[in-house]
């Protein structure tokens, strides 16, 4: 590094007697792979350093230009020097290469036309690189037994070549700890301990860390194609509001697979699992694939005038629209303006709306940090929100940010951060501060400073003394022990980082973080703090929310009111998860018109009126607006099969026959023809073409890699005779022809000539593990320009929360339940209480329980059945648990009891059920899609309905 900055110092290297600059942070393997030079390796990874496992990025050194014969180094352990001079093409460094792959292929199987990695292996693409072509070696391979991973993750350990990326990345990375290396008599084996289901939320980045073919996915291998025969195209993850960029790849109108998309700032090179698995709903049997309520003459065919004599009976009537946080910023937008700001609901319930209001306010003087700016931080505060299950991208930056210490501590020494083994045996245990105050236990305990146990009473009056303690300069020594320390480290700390969110459903406790951090912020210029919605395109909510915004429970009081004016409502991919029982049967009682616009059956679509077919982010243009304000891109996968269409086109088709004398209600082609249509309408309307697609209008860009085997191969079974390709408007085009990938912004895949796998991301970095070469500026939005300051609405009765519901991952969202494979991962419902409560209310750890719940705003009861399991961190009468179906609100009253044995049968029987036709939707999802590839339901000319 530079003495005045951070940034590095750039040296001389020569390589092949040709100089090159390199940056002195780098080691030799980093430099030269930033100079899109070939050089093969294994163990070494751009995020994991360097531990010189594999010795396969052996090169010649040279002691200056008159050395002839120099020495062999491993790059990857080789740090660069100012006018050092290797050779990557001398035969000393060539044959020792090649016989470290000869080494590796004695015992590797020959089974790459059944590699699930095939054409995508990194051990074929080194292989090739290395020159190595025979295989000398004819007696017995040694052998393994796999092991069952669970749903997600194949194992094949035959393949291994033992560069221990697998271990490295789920231990030492991710905090993984059911997954270890074990060794026996010259066999060294990946795996668990005993079989099961990977516990780790990220035990898919074992797919695209291992080089070769050990772990595969397994979804994807079920349903399996070459990666040249995938049409991909860039998106963005819709499970949560981190916006993780991700590749999705489909074939004969099927998605098959979601791989890991480089976003510097954002995901990196990780992604977790709900991010990676969760899709499979867009090929589910609940998918909505006709249309309700309207007259067709033909049940194949819907057409635009039968659209239109359905809905002109509506037309100058009042309508609410309902917008969700899992649509499209633009389709929320454009509903809004058709209802009117006075007639839109984002969604939300009442106490939700709190959240949004003093989120909203927040956003405009805050911003919130990327994720390779929380790994920077040295002090770590996360308010009652387990990042671990409702964001745990974010989880998994906080855990490199606790390394810091280490790092800083082995740099002292000389030691650089990417030597990865020197730097965790010169730290040892120690980690940068991470504080975690809250109400029940997460996957962090084990590597925070300090765990505060505390009801959300307690650290409401907490955080109010800290804020007051800051204003007014008072000493420390009046708060607790440990509040000392936490209150002191983070004065103290250059680079502090502050998160919570809205899970715990307590506005009062998140109006009290809201200020703390905004009292801190005057004292500490370097704080980052962030706040985590809920779903992956809240913040765009938030951007559209003024103080007219109608709650559900608003909405629901006009639709029963007489008087109210209004005559029905139109609902965006909204399943009203948020109502409870009364406002339900409420909805189901009104005689007002219900339109619904939705991809998947839910309660709404069931009783909706008219249900128009909508298409799932895959089958969709469109933009989210993440937890930062930022607003990125998804593009369409594949076409939707007719009737299905993409929300915002069913929009058009309501806005001309409901309100034809709407500015808006125009005829529009194209999601970028929609935009400029907006930006006429709204000078604030933030997405224009030249903001979204400046990089990419030189020439459309292919979906498929160049090696793709051929249009009319691919639908031989059908016919030899080749079919018209799909056409469509956008930047990306439904073929193996189109421009170089490096013009383009958003790489709907990676590949490279020689490197075929996700390895090849370097080809296309300013330098590895930087900024992509093309990258386009991020987009965001400006809260700034929200100049109305929203009267906030009073928040409920705040009750005390005697239950905390902990929703893991794979079930937080309604989409995600859509999944057969999550809903497998849940086995019985659990619930956690110290010993002293157990003791206290005379029950029995591990016994079955009866769970009687009483929401705080309602007064709806709820009961349920769950295994009493113990957790000592528990303090006073916590109770916290995993229980499905349950909402995610505050319950005041909370009673448990032994469950008899009947209610014990009688649960026991319904898991069983749920289980056993979780197995047969995942045995009748995958029976579909494999008949369907027969046909090739794929409609050919991408756009809206026949004119007819």
């Amino acid at each position: 590094m530079s003495a005045d900055n951070n940034t590095p110092t750039m040296v001389t290297v020569y390589i092949d007697d040709l100089p090159y600059q390199v940056s002195s942070d780098d080691n030799l393997l980093a430099g030269v792979l930033s100079q899109k030079l070939n050089l093969p390796y294994f163990c070494w990874h751009p995020s994991m350093g360097s531990v010189g496992a594999c010795r396969q990025c052996a090169v010649t050194q040279y002691q200056d230009e008159n050395d002839q014969r120099g020495r062999l180094v491993m790059a990857c352990t080789t740090p660069v020097t100012d006018g050092m001079r290797i050779s990557l093409k001398d035969s000393q460094s060539e044959v020792f290469r090649e016989q470290v792959i000869s080494a590796m292929m004695t015992n590797h199987p020959h089974d790459c036309p059944v590699c699930a990695e095939g054409g995508e292996c990194h051990l074929q693409d080194m292989t090739v690189m290395t020159g190595h072509s025979t295989r000398e070696y004819k007696g017995d391979k040694r052998t393994f037994v796999n092991q069952h991973l669970g749903e997600f993750v194949g194992h094949e350990m035959n393949r291994c070549i033992t560069c221990y990326r697998c271990v490295r990345f789920y231990k030492d990375y991710a905090g993984g700890t059911d997954f270890g290396v074990y060794g026996t008599n010259n066999k060294v084996c990946f795996g668990r301990q005993e079989e099961g289901q990977l516990e780790s939320e990220f035990s898919g980045n074992l797919i695209e860390v291992c080089p070769t073919g050990v772990f595969t996915n397994k979804l994807f291998s079920a349903h399996y194609t070459r990666k040249w025969d995938l049409q991909s195209a860039p998106s963005i993850c819709a499970f949560c509001s981190v916006g993780c960029n991700t590749s999705v790849g489909e074939r004969y109108g099927s998605v098959r697979r979601v791989m890991n998309r480089y976003n510097h700032d954002l995901n990196g090179y990780f992604l977790c699992d709900k991010g990676r698995f969760g899709i499979g709903f867009v090929n589910g049997l609940t998918r909505l694939r006709k249309a309700k309520g309207i007259s067709q003459q033909s049940p194949e065919k819907l057409t635009r005038l039968e659209v239109s004599k359905a809905l002109v009976h509506y037309k100058g009537k009042n309508f609410i629209g309902v917008g969700s946080a899992r649509a499209s910023f633009e389709a929320n937008y454009y509903l809004q303006q058709l209802v009117g700001k006075s007639h839109f609901s984002l969604g939300y319930s009442h106490n939700e709306m709190v959240f949004a209001e003093l989120h909203q306010q927040f956003l405009i003087h805050h911003k919130a940090p990327s994720i390779a700016e929380i790994e920077q931080s040295d002090f770590v505060l996360i308010i009652d929100e387990d990042i671990t299950q409702t964001a745990p991208r974010i989880a998994l930056a906080v855990r490199q940010a606790l390394r810091n210490a280490s790092i800083e501590k082995a740099d002292k020494l000389g030691v650089p951060s990417w030597q990865d083994s020197a730097v965790r045996t010169i730290g040892g245990s120690a980690l940068s501060p991470l504080f975690l105050l809250q109400s029940k236990a997460t996957k962090l305990d084990d590597v925070a400073e300090a765990v505060l146990m505390k009801n959300t009473q307690d650290s409401i009056e907490l955080l109010h003394l800290f804020t007051t303690l800051i204003q007014n300069n008072h000493e420390l020594a009046k708060v607790g022990d440990d509040n000392v320390a936490l209150l002191n480290k983070l004065l103290m700390a250059k680079k502090p980082l502050i998160i919570s969110g809205w899970s715990h459903q307590s506005p009062a406790l998140f109006n009290a973080t809201i200020e703390f951090m905004t009292v801190l912020t005057r004292t500490c210029k370097t704080l980052r703090s962030l706040l985590l919605p809920p779903e992956a395109n809240s913040v765009g909510q938030l951007a559209l929310m003024d103080e007219s915004s109608l709650s559900i429970e608003q909405v629901v009081y006009k639709l029963t009111d007489n008087d109210s004016g209004i005559d029905g409502v139109i609902l965006l991919e909204n399943e009203l998860e948020v109502m409870n029982e009364a406002q339900l049967n409420c909805l189901k009682e009104t005689d007002k018109t219900i339109i619904c616009l939705d991809h998947s059956d839910n309660q709404i679509t069931a009783l909706a009126d008219i249900v128009f077919p909508a298409a799932p982010i895959t089958e969709s243009d469109g933009h989210f607006v993440n937890y930062q304000g930022q607003i990125q891109a998804f593009y369409q996968v594949h076409p939707s099969v007719l009737p299905v269409q993409e929300n915002w086109r069913w929009l058009t088709l309501i806005a001309k026959a409901m309100y034809p004398k709407h500015a808006l209600s125009q005829e529009v082609h194209s999601l970028s023809e929609l935009h400029q249509l907006f930006h006429q309408h709204d000078d604030y309307w933030p997405i224009t073409k030249s903001a979204t697609y400046q990089a990419n209008a030189i020439k459309p860009i292919a979906r498929e890699p160049h090696r793709a085997s051929g249009r009319t191969a691919k639908m031989a079974n059908i016919s030899v005779h080749e079919a018209k390709v799909s056409q469509s408007e956008g930047d990306y085009r439904f073929s193996m022809e189109g421009s170089d990938l490096n013009h383009a912004t958003e790489m709907p895949f990676t590949w490279s000539p020689g490197w075929n796998s996700n390895q090849s991301i370097h080809q296309y970095q300013q330098k590895v593990a930087g900024h992509l070469t093309h990258q386009a500026d991020a987009l965001f939005f400006d809260f700034n320009q929200i100049k109305a300051v929203i009267e906030r609405r009073a928040p409920l009765s705040e009750h005390q929360q005697c239950f905390h519901s902990q929703i893991p991952w794979h079930r937080s969202g309604w989409q995600s339940g859509l999944n057969p494979e999550f809903a497998l991962l849940h086995k019985v419902n659990k619930i956690f209480m110290s010993s002293t409560e157990i003791a206290k209310r005379k029950l029995v750890e591990n016994h079955w329980v009866s769970v009687d719940l009483t929401a705080a705003s309602t007064g709806e009861k709820r009961q349920y059945i769950a295994q009493l399991l113990l957790d000592e961190n528990l303090l006073g009468d916590l109770i916290y648990g995993d229980i499905d179906q349950l909402p995610n609100q505050i319950y005041s009253k909370v009673a448990v009891s032994i469950a008899s044995a009947h209610q014990v049968e009688k649960y026991q029987n319904q898991c069983q059920h749920l289980q056993q036709k979780a197995t047969q939707d995942k045995a009748l999802i995958l029976e579909k899609l494999k008949a369907q590839d027969a046909y090739i339901p794929i409609r050919l000319v991408s756009g809206g309905l026949d004119n007819a």
